[in-house]
């Protein structure tokens, strides 16, 4: 049993909205109570302030996009080389779909999930 089913009080009660469900008010008694017993709680749990695995994968397909795509590009029309041109038009096409999920799965290996 739970410290707050003994004592007769109800977990509901306080800090909550009145339109969650009755889950949603049971963790957020929870949490209240934790945060209670120990200030540090809620600093432990806050999101840290980095970038998230979402903003890191669409920042490395935009850099891949602009190195490997319009870059090559840009510079073959100016030279008139035909390599870069299709290496540029291939990196404008697969670059923002092919890197951010190998960024995925590299940031699941090195980060730990949060």
């Amino acid at each position: 049993m739970h410290q707050g089913d003994e004592s007769g009080e109800d977990p509901t009660s306080e800090d909550t909205r009145p339109g969650r469900s009755p889950i949603d008010r049971r963790f957020a008694a929870i949490i209240g109570a934790l945060r209670r017993a120990d200030p540090r709680f809620a600093r432990r749990v806050s999101e840290p302030h980095r970038l998230r695995s979402g903003q890191i994968m669409m920042l490395a397909g935009l850099v891949a996009t602009l190195l490997v795509g319009v870059l090559p590009l840009a510079v073959g029309i100016q030279m008139q080389l035909a390599a870069l041109l299709t290496i540029g038009a291939i990196g404008i096409a697969f670059g923002p779909v092919i890197v951010p999920p190998l960024v995925g799965v590299v940031l699941s290996r090195v980060r730990p999930a949060w």
